[in-house]
Order: C-alpha cells, then structure tokens, then sequence
C-alpha cells in the first residue's frame, strides 16, 4: 500500500492539532445489545450533516475504554485522538466499551480468565456492526473496524472468515495496533493457524514488543496470505508496545516511538480510505 508524502503530513498534522488543543468532538452516549444479550454502551462521534457517511468500530485496549482505567476521568486521550481523526475523515465512529457492562475496567494480565478477546468481544464488535448498520446517517455497506492491543486481538477474532454467515462480509475493512496473536490457541493455533480475514486487514506492530517477537503474528499472517486473505502485518523498528501514544520523546517514549505512530497513524487511515470510501 503505497502513501504519499501529503497524506502523511496530513495526518501527522491532525495527531499534533488534536493533542495541542481542545478535542473537536464530543461523543455522545449510546447503547446496543450484543448477540449475548448484554446491553453494551458506547460513544458516537459523528461528522455534521445528514450523511450517510462510512464508519468505524473501535476496540479499546485492555486498560479500557477509560483514562487510567476510570470513568470518571473520561475517555482516554488515544480514543478522543482517533474520534476527532476519524470525523475530521467524515467517518462516524462507534468506540465500544467491553469492560463496563461486565464489571470491570481493567483486564491487563488477566489472560484467558478475564473477558474473552476471542470470544466475547467478537459479539461486542458485531453488536456494534448492527447498531450503525440500522442508523440513517452510516453507509451500511462501509463499516470497519479498528482495535488496540486486548482490542486488536479482539478485531482479529471479529474478522475471522469463519464469522461469515449467508456469504456476507459485515466488515469491509479492519486495522489492528498490537496484537496478541495466540489468541488462546483458536483458529488451530499457532503452527496450524486457520485464521483469515475475510476483509482487507493491516496489523500494526514495533520490533521491540514481546507480541511481536514471539513471532505468531508473522505466522498466522502468513498462513493466512497462502490462504489467499488480503493481509498484512508492518512492523515498525524499534518501537514498543503502545507506541501510536506517543505525541513526544519522554522517559516514556522513544523516537522510534514517536516515528512509527506518525506513520502508522497514516497508514491506517489510508488503509479505511482505500475501502470505506472507494
């Protein structure tokens, strides 16, 4: 996927505006019920006008959907981030908070007894899918989904081909920062891995988090491209783990951090572009 000089300044440009300033979007609060009967919240940011405009689901990561893991902090600076991003793209964005409704905020650790990547949220994400395909202002055949870490495993699990059911492909397109992708041994682990997209999908990793270098990304992602899925996995040297927050060079964040984030926020917008708008 080739990116052109504009488009990165341009979205490197929408990064430093939205950190340097007051968000543009204030999200309102909405509510579905998922396949499991659990009536999920979420918020809504939606460009001015009647539409009908594409769309995106976000998956947050598994500190939640929350600042520090605290609702009363607000949504996390990342999620208000790529709310604003997505609407100032004339995308409507669905951000699902997974954790609430199932009495937690926080699943960082947790592993397989925690809320489930692989099974639970996949119905979250669908719950989603469901709720803007029936709104009169989302372009029902122009829906993608995007995750974090806890989030990106979840996307993964989401757009496995086995969820198509009748042929249809709910989501036209996915991204996903970080992932774990064990995922518990599912999709026939890691060596025998059957897992596919059935959606362009792009996987976004740094060199130096442990979710990358235990190598069952760039497994599952190569059984899948010899599968025929349309795939890719871009690892970003030197970054690390959470490395799209990083707005500035800290005792947090390198400059490999920093570098990969302004890349890698183009790339996905690029990628939704490429199938949410064409």
């Amino acid at each position: 996927m080739k990116i052109s000089i504009r488009q990165l300044f341009a979205v490197a440009a929408v990064s430093l505006s939205t950190a340097a300033s007051a968000w543009v979007v204030t999200p309102t609060d909405v509510t579905f019920t998922n396949q499991e009967n659990i009536v999920i919240p979420a918020k809504l940011f939606k460009p001015a006008g009647a539409g009908p405009f594409p769309a995106v689901v976000m998956m947050h990561g598994c500190s939640g959907m929350f600042s520090n893991s605290d609702p009363s902090k607000g949504v996390a600076n990342l999620y208000r981030e790529w709310g604003d991003r997505m609407v100032m793209q004339n995308y409507v964005v669905l951000l699902v908070d997974s954790f609430t409704p199932r009495g937690t905020q926080n699943e960082c650790g947790n592993g397989s007894s925690g809320v489930s990547e692989v099974n639970a949220r996949r119905y979250d994400a669908y719950g989603a899918y469901n709720y803007l395909s029936g709104q009169a202002f989302v372009k029902a055949e122009r829906i993608g989904v995007l995750g974090w870490s806890h989030g990106a495993s979840s996307t993964m699990a989401t757009m496995d081909v086995a969820n198509i059911a009748g042929g249809v492909k709910p989501f036209k397109a996915a991204v996903a920062f970080y992932p774990g992708c064990g995922l518990y041994n599912a999709f026939g682990g890691i060596s025998g891995s059957t897992w596919a997209p059935y959606s362009p999908m792009a996987i976004q990793h740094g060199t130096e988090d442990d979710l990358y270098k235990d190598g069952k990304c760039g497994t599952r992602v190569s059984r899948a491209s010899q599968a025929g899925a349309n795939v890719t996995l871009t690892p970003y040297t030197g970054a690390r783990h959470s490395f799209d927050m990083a707005t500035a060079v800290t005792g947090s964040f390198t400059t490999a951090d920093v570098s990969a984030k302004s890349t890698a926020d183009a790339v996905t917008v690029n990628h939704f572009n490429s199938y949410l708008k064409n």
